[in-house]
C-alpha cells in the first residue's frame, strides 16, 4: 500500500512582540549574570576577622551575610539560565503532518527544539469542522471537551483557515484548533475509514 504523506507549517504572521519579548528576556538574563558575579565576588570577600583575631561583626553577622550573598548567587544563576531559555519560547511555529493514516502535530520553538504533542491515528478523530460553526460552539461549550490551540496567530492568513478537530486523546477529549489550508483537510477525511465531517461543513 502506497505511504500517504501531507506536511503542514503554520509561523507567526507578526514576530515583532516576540522579538521584544526575546530582546527583554536577553537582556534581564544578562543582568541576572552580572549581579551573580557581584554576589560570588561580595561572598568570597566577605571578612570573617580582623588582624588581631577579634571577631569583626561577630559570628552572627558574619553567618547572615554569608547566606544572603549565597541565596543571591544561586537565585540570580537559576533566573539567568531559565531567561535563557524561556526566551525562546516566544518564537512559535507548529507542523502538522499526516502520514497513512496518523495525524502528528508537533510544537517548534524558535527552529530549535521540536516537541510532538498529538499522534493521533483516524480512530482517535471524532469530529472536524470549521471554528465558527453552530458545531465547534457546542462542543466548545460542553464540559467533557478542553480546546488546545495548536497555531500562534489570532488571525489565518489568506490561502488557510481555522479549523477544528475534536479528538480523543490520552488526557481525554480535546478540540484541537488548525490554521491551515482546506487541501490538509480534504487528506484527512480522504483516508479516514468513517464520516467525522460536521454537519454544516460544506453550507458555506
Amino acid at each position: 500500500m502506497q505511504e500517504v504523506f501531507y506536511e503542514e507549517s503554520v509561523t507567526m504572521h507578526n514576530e515583532k512582540p516576540a522579538k521584544r519579548r526575546y530582546t527583554i528576556f536577553t537582556v534581564t538574563a544578562v543582568l541576572c549574570f552580572i549581579l551573580a558575579f557581584v554576589s560570588f565576588i561580595n561572598l568570597m570577600w566577605t571578612p570573617t576577622a580582623t588582624a588581631d583575631g577579634e571577631s569583626l561583626v561577630g559570628q552572627a553577622s558574619f553567618t547572615i551575610s554569608l547566606v544572603v550573598w549565597g541565596l543571591l548567587c544561586v537565585s540570580m544563576i537559576v533566573g539567568g539560565v531559565f531567561l535563557i531559555i524561556k526566551r525562546h519560547a516566544f518564537y512559535l511555529s507548529y507542523d502538522y503532518t499526516f502520514v497513512s493514516g496518523e495525524l502528528r502535530i508537533s510544537k517548534v520553538l524558535h527552529n530549535r527544539k521540536r516537541k510532538l504533542l498529538y499522534r493521533l491515528s483516524d480512530d482517535k478523530l471524532i469530529m472536524i469542522g470549521r471554528v465558527d460553526s453552530e458545531t465547534y460552539k457546542k462542543l466548545k461549550a460542553s464540559p467533557d471537551n478542553k480546546e488546545d490551540i495548536l497555531t500562534p496567530n489570532t488571525e489565518a492568513s489568506d490561502d488557510r483557515e481555522f479549523f477544528y478537530i475534536q479528538a480523543a486523546t490520552n488526557a481525554g477529549k480535546r478540540i484541537l484548533i488548525f490554521e491551515c489550508r482546506p487541501q490538509l483537510i480534504s487528506t484527512i477525511l480522504r483516508y479516514t475509514r468513517r464520516n467525522i465531517l460536521e454537519s454544516e461543513f460544506n453550507r458555506r
